[in-house]
C-alpha cells in the first residue's frame, strides 16, 4: 500500500528525522532498518526525544524472521511483524499490538530497499495533550495566495483580532516613520521580518485550534497569512523602494524582451521535440509534456524536458510577458518572501526563474533579432483576407490535387487560427459592450443633435462604407476594434 503523502509532509515525527535526527535517520537507510512513523494524529503532545527514535527505528533480529529490535544501545526492545499487526513483545510497560496502517517500499542512495510503515499509534511515549486533530479540512488548511485571501483567512478568527490591531499599529508605524535609504533594503527586511515574526508569535499562542492541530499545516497557513497580511500594508512603500534600486537591471532586461520578440525556441537551442506554442497552460512543462503526447508515435517513448531546454522556453515565455520589473519583483521575492513552502515546488520555479534571468542577462541575442527567419506574431486585415482566401480555395480544389492530404492539413491549420482569432475578438467584444452598456445608453439620451454632415465628411464616410462593405463580419470586427489591441497567430 501507498503512503499518504501529505501525512508523511506534515507529520511532526518525519519532520523531526528530516532535521533534528537526520544522522539517525540517514544511518537506518543506510543499513536498511524498518522505520515506523507514526500517523500525525496521534503525535499531539508527544515528545519527540531520541530514545523515541530509537524505538521506532527498529533492526532485523539475527534469531527469529519478522523479529525486530530497537536500536538503541542495549536493544531493549522486541517487537514482532505479525500481518497489518506489531506486536510488542519484550521491553515494554505494557505490552500491547500497534495497527499498521500502510506500507512504503523506500531506497537509500546506493538503491538498497528499506521498509516505512505509518503506523496508528507511537510505540512508546506519554501523551502530554489531546489526540486527534482540530477537524480543520484539507482545503480549508491550504496557503492562500492572495492578499485579500489572506485577510479573509486571519479573520476568521475572533481570539486573533487583539492581535490584528496591533499589527496594524505597526504597520501605520513603519509607513509613517521608517525612512527608505537607497542601498539599504537589507535593513528594512530584517526590520519587518521582525516585526513579522513577533505578531506570529502572538497569533499562533492566541489562535485556539493550533494546539490542537496534529500536524504543522496550519501554522504555516498562519504564517503565510501573516506575511501576506504585513507586506500587503506596506507594498506601496516597498516596492518603490525596490523599483528604484532596481532601476538600471529592470531597462537592460528589457531591452533583452525586446531582442527576443519574434525569437523561436529553437533560434536558442531548445530541441525539436519540445519546440511547440508557448504557453496556453500554468506550466510550461505541462505544455511541453501535452505536446509530446500529440506527437508520439505508437510504441516510442518520450524524451524529458531538461533544464538545458527549459531554461530557454522559460525566458520566451518571460519575453512575451513584456514584465516592466523583472529585475525588482525578483529582488521582492528573495528579500521580503520569508516563508519556505515544504509541501509545493514553489522553490524549485524561483530557482528556474531566477536561473532563466541570468541567462537573459548572460546573453547577446543581437545577432538573433537581426534574422530574417525571426517570427512574425502579428497579422493585418489584409494578411488575414489573404490567409482565409487561400485557405477557401484549398478547401474547394484540395481533392483535385496530387498532394491533397498535405493541402487537407494546411488548410485544417490556417481554420485552426482564424477560429482561435476569432473567438477571442468575439469574447473581447463582450466583454467590452458588457461594460460599457449603461453607459451608451446614457450617451445616447443625452446625446445632442450633430449638425449637417460637410460634404467633404460625407464622401470620406461613403468610401469608407464602400470599403467597409468588402469586408466579412469578422475582418470588419477588426478593423472597428475599439479594444485598440492587435491580435496575430503565434506558431
Amino acid at each position: 500500500m501507498a503512503v499518504e503523502q501529505d501525512d508523511l509532509v506534515f507529520n511532526p515525527f518525519y519532520q523531526a528525522l528530516q532535521g533534528q535526527f537526520c544522522n539517525k535517520y540517514e544511518y537506518a537507510q543506510d543499513h536498511c532498518y524498518l522505520v515506523c512513523i507514526p500517523q500525525s494524529a496521534s503525535m499531539v503532545g508527544v515528545e519527540i526525544t531520541p530514545k523515541f527514535v530509537e524505538t521506532h527505528i527498529l533492526k532485523p533480529s539475527p534469531m527469529f524472521q519478522d523479529n525486530y529490535i530497537s536500536t538503541d544501545r542495549l536493544g531493549s526492545k522486541t517487537v514482532v511483524l505479525d500481518g497489518h499487526e506489531i506486536i510488542l513483545v519484550e521491553g515494554f510497560d505494557n505490552p500491547s499490538k500497534v495497527k499498521i496502517i500502510s506500507e512504503e517500499l523506500c531506497y537509500n542512495k546506493k538503491y538498497k530497499p528499506y521498509k516505512m510503515l505509518i503506523i496508528e499509534s507511537p510505540i512508546v511515549g506519554e501523551v502530554k495533550g489531546r489526540r486527534g486533530s482540530a477537524g480543520l479540512s484539507d482545503e480549508f488548511l491550504k496557503p492562500r495566495t492572495t492578499f485579500v485571501e489572506n485577510v479573509k483567512f486571519l479573520n476568521l478568527f475572533p481570539e486573533c483580532r487583539f492581535q490584528l490591531l496591533n499589527l496594524d499599529k505597526s504597520i501605520q508605524q513603519f509607513n509613517h516613520n521608517y525612512l527608505m535609504v537607497k542601498g539599504y533594503l537589507e535593513a528594512a527586511s530584517q526590520k519587518l521580518r521582525k516585526i513579522w515574526q513577533e505578531n506570529l508569535e502572538a497569533l499562533i499562542k492566541a489562535n485556539n485550534y493550533v494546539s490542537l492541530q496534529s500536524d504543522s499545516r496550519l501554522e504555516e497557513a498562519l504564517a503565510l497569512a501573516t506575511e501576506s497580511y504585513l507586506m500587503g500594508g506596506v507594498h506601496s512603500k516597498i516596492f518603490k523602494a525596490v523599483c528604484d534600486e532596481c532601476q538600471r537591471q529592470d531597462r537592460l532586461l528589457a531591452t533583452k524582451a525586446g531582442q527576443l520578440q519574434g525569437i523561436t525556441g529553437k533560434q536558442l537551442g531548445v530541441k525539436d521535440d519540445f519546440v511547440c506554442p508557448l504557453p496556453s497552460s500554468e506550466s510550461i512543462t505541462e505544455e511541453v509534456s501535452q505536446h509530446l503526447k500529440a506527437d508520439m508515435v505508437p510504441g516510442f517513448t518520450s524524451n524529458c524536458l531538461t533544464s538545458d531546454d527549459l531554461i530557454p522556453l522559460l525566458v520566451l515565455v518571460i519575453s512575451g510577458a513584456k514584465c516592466h520589473h523583472l529585475a525588482s519583483n525578483l529582488m521582492y521575492i528573495e528579500s521580503f518572501h520569508w516563508v519556505s513552502s515544504k509541501s509545493d515546488n514553489l522553490g524549485y520555479s524561483l530557482v528556474t526563474f531566477k536561473a532563466a534571468i541570468e541567462y537573459m542577462l548572460a546573453t547577446d541575442f543581437t545577432p538573433l533579432a537581426s534574422s530574417e527567419h525571426r517570427v512574425k506574431k502579428e497579422m493585418s486585415i489584409d494578411e488575414l483576407m489573404a490567409a482565409s482566401s487561400f485557405s477557401d480555395g484549398l478547401a474547394a480544389d484540395g481533392a483535385d490535387r496530387p498532394h491533397s492530404k498535405e493541402l487537407t492539413g494546411i488548410t485544417q491549420s490556417l481554420h485552426r487560427e482564424l477560429d482561435n482569432i476569432s473567438k477571442m475578438m468575439e469574447e473581447s467584444m463582450n466583454v467590452q459592450q458588457d461594460a460599457s452598456k449603461n453607459g451608451f445608453q446614457q450617451r445616447e439620451k443625452d446625446a445632442i443633435q450633430p449638425p449637417k454632415q460637410l460634404p467633404e465628411v460625407a464622401t470620406k464616410t461613403s468610401s469608407k462604407q464602400a470599403k467597409s462593405s468588402q469586408l466579412g463580419d469578422f475582418l470588419l470586427a477588426l478593423q472597428n476594434d475599439v479594444l485598440e489591441s492587435s491580435y496575430g497567430k503565434q506558431d
